[in-house]
């Protein structure tokens, strides 16, 4: 083989290494996102067999979580690094499904490989892929909604039917922001369905078009009503991590401001210029520009509703799928029209992230910065930090991991933690009083509420136990240790 043909293999391994070298060279310095924490820590309990298997089962989003419990069954001593190469693995994969898509759009080698590049190191994107591996799942997902809506109104194919369908389905289990843009997205997907179909049975094309989704969705409801006896416990079980709206160090549980969804929405422009682009050279082809403003709509309709609904992320990561809409424009675009300039709008689109990256001031975005630029890396919850402190290297320890389960992570793992599954756990429930070593427990009057053992002992946090002394107190967790041992 010529020295030629090897040097675009070459160079496109070379741009998967470095940008997997980049992603975790930010965890490296200190950045590990909450959500990773909250992941990892659940991970930890499910393989010891500190959950129960309806919190198991009812555990949203699966997709992630899943996952999680493979990668760390097969690599038990991986940890938060092995989630943070996971997940730059998986969005270096999405990469090459860019380079494979622009060389079939009519892109030389080289040329995809410069535009999968500028793709790949975009801010926002390399931002997206530190947030964990969830909402890389999420990009995914959304990757190939968007390559079928192109396709859906103009050819009316079952592969564009097929990617539509399963794309909305990776979506919506992926992560808490998916399902909330699958629903914003509901009202737009009339733009992408063969106009002469929608007028004579939108119903049925609608079921057709969404039955894998619903069909996901209701099982999960049945699961959570058979289980959990409610089929909407896992909605009320989100956490702020695991939707990706970081740390709540006050315990006041602050809702992002409507600034943070105007410079959101500003960046998706910035972000996809592309998509702008597309919209104009697609004159006269109406498909391709229905399917351009049912993405940008769905994407602007998504950030709206998790805004009112308060689970907004940070607008660097809302504004990152620009990034896969970008490649997907990029992918679709006009044969006949295509220009190379598509390449300098994805350059520009880098330089808008980098541009929404410095402007985006959420506590998240701000410890990824500090990462980028080798200062300290603060940490995203001081008092769980310090509670996982306390708690190292101690045992019998009466505590609710499943109300904190970065915890777990920062601690090292469930050792000597009695949870909710087991026995001492449970007498302690049925009696009344425990023989644990330590009691942890959360302020009912924090925006969480109470925790399981505030709920056995109701007085705790405030009054204390007899035999006990407080070891530490916070904001919204207080340690309790047995007078003997307590100092």
């Amino acid at each position: 083989m010529s020295v030629s043909r090897l040097a675009l293999p070459a160079v496109l391994s070379l741009l998967v290494c470095l940008f997997v070298a980049a992603v975790f060279a930010f965890h490296l310095r200190g950045f590990v996102s909450t959500s990773d924490l909250d992941l990892h820590g659940r991970t930890l309990l499910g393989l010891s067999g500190s959950l129960s298997f309806a919190s198991i089962v009812t555990a949203f989003p699966p997709v992630p979580y899943i996952a999680a419990v493979m990668f760390g069954y097969v690599l038990p001593d991986a940890g938060t690094s092995g989630l943070s190469l996971l997940s730059a693995g998986l969005s270096a994969l999405l990469a090459l499904a860019w380079y494979r898509a622009f060389t079939i759009n009519g892109l030389s080698r080289w040329e995809a490989a410069a535009a999968s590049g500028a793709l790949l190191f975009n801010p926002v994107f390399l931002r997206a892929a530190g947030e964990g591996i969830g909402f890389v799942i999420l990009h995914w997902g959304f990757w190939l909604t968007a390559l079928g809506a192109f396709g859906l109104r103009r050819g009316e194919r079952v592969n564009d039917l097929m990617l539509v369908s399963v794309g909305l389905c990776i979506m919506a289990f992926a992560h808490p922001y998916g399902l909330i843009l699958v629903f914003a997205s509901l009202p737009f997907l009339a733009l992408i369905m063969p106009a002469d179909r929608l007028s004579t049975a939108p119903v049925a094309l609608y079921l057709i078009l969404l039955f894998p989704v619903i069909f996901a969705l209701l099982s999960f409801l049945y699961v959570n009503w058979v289980f959990a006896f409610d089929p909407l416990s896992f909605a009320h079980a989100i956490s702020r991590e695991a939707a990706g709206l970081g740390a709540d160090p006050s315990g006041r549980a602050i809702a992002a401001p409507w600034q943070a969804v105007a410079l959101a929405a500003a960046g998706l422009f910035a972000v996809c210029p592309a998509a702008v682009s597309m919209f104009y050279a697609a004159r006269g082809m109406a498909p391709l520009r229905y399917a351009v403003m049912a993405l940008f709509l769905s994407l602007l309709g998504a950030m709206v509703l998790a805004f009112a609904f308060g689970m907004f992320p940070s607008p660097a990561i809302a504004a990152s799928l620009g990034v896969t809409a970008a490649a997907c424009c990029v992918a679709r675009w006009p044969l006949n029209r295509l220009r190379r300039v598509e390449l300098l709008l994805l350059l520009a689109g880098a330089v808008g992230g980098g541009v929404l990256i410095l402007a985006d001031g959420s506590p998240e975005t701000e410890r990824w910065k500090a990462a980028a630029l080798q200062r300290a890396v603060p940490v995203a919850d001081p008092e769980l930090a310090a509670l996982s402190r306390v708690l190292r290297g101690r045992s019998e320890i009466l505590f609710d991991a499943e109300a904190a389960p970065a915890v777990i992570a920062l601690r090292g793992g469930p050792d000597g933690i009695w949870t909710s599954e087991d026995t001492p756990f449970t007498l302690a429930s049925l009696r009344g009083r425990t023989d644990a070593r330590m009691l942890v427990v959360r302020d009912r009057g924090s925006v969480y509420g109470s925790d399981r053992v505030g709920r056995i002992f109701p007085d705790l946090y405030d009054d204390g136990h007899p035999g006990y002394d407080l070891v530490y107190d916070g904001l919204r967790w207080r340690v309790y240790e047995t007078s003997g041992e307590a100092g």
